[in-house]
């Protein structure tokens, strides 16, 4: 149902016998119980036990190619070095760091504990000096256009999301829409062109690195109130650094979802800025932090200038529409103020 763009992403992987035994022969990893789908919305991700020992299997879906997943691999190396946390790559008995399954990737890599996901506001402030470390970790890393360019990822950039949403605001018009979809259609494209205009002239200047992607959730460990594992390096692109802010600070206004110009919001907001500036080695600058709020008001825009526009399957671009009606209504208000947002995260 997810699959995407002509079907070049591919369906997630499921758990299958002849998968384990290639892992056992590749790996010489051995299971004593059922391997568990551990979830996660792009690869499929299972654990495999054999007594104490515990290990994530990681099947790629069929677009990522070995440049990426080679890239990938680059990047973990380099945050191991810089003391992002991370669990390190098992090699299968001939010293790959993956191996190949029919036309997918896999890799295996050591099962890390946890308490809590960086889901709450106190997670998040321990995670944003980890995100100003990653963002510092991966400035000016050469990679290949592979690395640097996902085919699919939660992400739109500035250039390409006025275009895109309107893509993706003309497949909803051709369902013959309900009332409801059309006030989306009506609320996204405002959304759009708000968002480019106060884009317009403000986003050219700013530099672009490499950046993780998907800095949130189940994708950042926790453990006694500190980071123990950054994983899931799907989305990992060339961007500006503000944008892998944004995505993290939209979701967590997602996650506690409130007025959007609310003193409270904005402390917060202010609180997990500062948290991530006081790790950087290199500040943002005023242009970065006056850029902040509409690149976070862009975020809903990927749900339909992305995925709604890119889903092969109508009814999965259909309910991920209806998902994102509140999101964009929220990013709407953030526009309306967004002289005071600006202010909050100068």
């Amino acid at each position: 149902m997810d699959d995407a763009g002509g079907g070049l992403r591919g369906l997630r992987a499921r758990p299958a016998k002849r998968l384990i035994e290639a892992v056992h022969n590749a790996y010489g990893i051995a299971s004593d119980a059922p391997p568990a789908d551990l979830g996660g919305s792009s690869n499929l991700n299972l654990l495999v036990c054999d007594g104490e020992d515990r290990w994530v299997v990681r099947v790629y879906r069929p677009y990522v190619t070995p440049e990426r997943l080679r890239d990938v691999h680059v990047v973990r190396h380099e945050l191991d070095a810089a003391g992002v946390p991370r669990e390190g790559l098992i090699l299968t008995r001939r010293g790959d760091e993956w191996m190949v399954f029919r036309d997918r990737l896999v890799e295996v890599e050591g099962f890390v504990d946890r308490d809590a996901d960086m889901d709450s506001w106190a997670a998040l402030e321990a995670g944003m000096p980890v995100l100003a470390r990653t963002h510092d970790c991966l400035r000016g890393l050469p990679l290949s256009e592979a690395g640097k360019h996902p085919l699919f990822a939660n992400y739109v950039g500035s250039a390409d999301a006025l275009a895109a949403t309107l893509d993706g605001t003309e497949r909803i018009r051709s369902w013959g829409p309900t009332q409801a979809e059309l006030a989306l259609v009506a609320d996204a494209e405002r959304l759009a062109h708000l968002v480019s205009n106060a884009e317009t002239g403000l986003t050219a200047e700013l530099p672009t690195q490499l950046v993780h992607g998907d800095f949130w959730d189940n994708n950042v460990f926790l453990r006694g109130g500190n980071v123990v594992y950054v994983t899931d390096f799907d989305f990992m692109g060339q961007r500006p650094r503000i944008d892998d802010l944004a995505l993290t600070m939209f979701f967590a206004c997602m996650e506690y979802f409130e007025d959007p110009v609310s003193d409270a919001q904005l402390r917060r907001v202010r609180a997990l800025l500062d948290a991530y500036e006081a790790s950087c080695q290199l500040s943002l600058s005023p242009h970065e932090r006056a850029a902040l709020p509409s690149a976070i008001a862009r975020q809903p825009l990927w749900s339909i200038g992305g995925w709604v526009r890119l889903l092969d399957d109508d009814s999965a671009a259909r309910q991920h529409a209806a998902g994102s009606h509140r999101e964009v209504g929220w990013a709407l208000h953030l526009m309306e103020d967004l002289e005071r947002w600006q202010a909050a995260c100068a």
